[in-house]
């Protein structure tokens, strides 16, 4: 007579067949996965920079059409010695709208991954994009909307992909005299899948991994300059 099957041991194989599937499938679905975030935090930075240019755009209505002027280092509550101002960031605060405003856990002035990957930027993760005032006046001063000659190509604001340029307590970042969304072109992006996302002044939001002289622009003037701050 035959001897009936081992049902617990035949079960047992099954199971560790299904066993290794599933860490197969999960191995395999685990580097979409990451992209998937990773593509869900891009656009939700993009979202914060869409907003915070709204909320510039509400500034400058209400100030002669500049924007936030930016001075030194400035921590959230205090103001710049010289500029007498509070920082950029906070300038905004009646602009963004409740819920948003600094310090808070899902606030648009944070990056959803350089906040994580550069200790800097973990509450500000974005720069003002202040350099072409700095051009014009040789100093601390708001950009002029009306001196904007070039909306599509000129840099409003953006991430902010180079360690090391900021202090962490900064709620007045910007660009006066540094590249704070490329590094000067001189090293790998670490967030956003190696590119800053950055703003310009006609709204629109872009992904990018250089900087760009020939679309890109951080003057007043019509001749492009780059981050590195030759003179215009």
């Amino acid at each position: 007579m035959k001897r009936a099957p081992d049902q617990a041991g035949f079960t047992l194989v099954e199971l560790l067949v299904v066993i290794t599937i599933i860490a197969i499938l999960a191995s395999l679905s685990l580097p979409f996965y990451r992209l998937g975030i990773a593509h869900a935090n891009k656009a939700k930075c993009e979202s914060n920079l869409r907003q915070i240019g709204v909320a510039m755009f509400g500034f400058a209505a209400e100030n002669d059409e500049n924007l936030p002027e930016s001075g030194g280092v400035i921590p959230y509550g205090t103001t710049d010695p010289t500029t007498k101002t509070c920082g950029w960031c906070q300038q905004l605060e009646p602009y963004v709208g409740p819920g948003t405003g600094v310090g808070g856990k899902d606030t648009i002035f944070q990056c959803p991954d350089s906040s994580k990957v550069i200790p800097e930027n973990q509450t500000y993760s974005y720069f003002n994009g202040a350099h072409a005032a700095l051009a014009d006046t040789g100093g601390f001063a708001p950009v002029s909307l009306i001196k904007v000659k070039s909306p599509s190509q000129h840099i409003m604001a953006g991430d902010i992909a180079v360690a090391g340029l900021f202090t962490s307590d900064d709620a007045d970042k910007d660009d006066y005299t540094q590249d704070p969304a490329f590094g000067g072109n001189a090293g790998t992006i670490p967030i956003h899948l190696g590119a800053s996302n950055v703003l310009f002044y006609d709204g629109h939001v872009a992904s990018l991994k250089k900087f760009d002289p020939v679309t890109m622009t951080t003057v007043y003037t019509d001749n492009n300059t780059d981050y590195l701050h030759t003179a215009p």
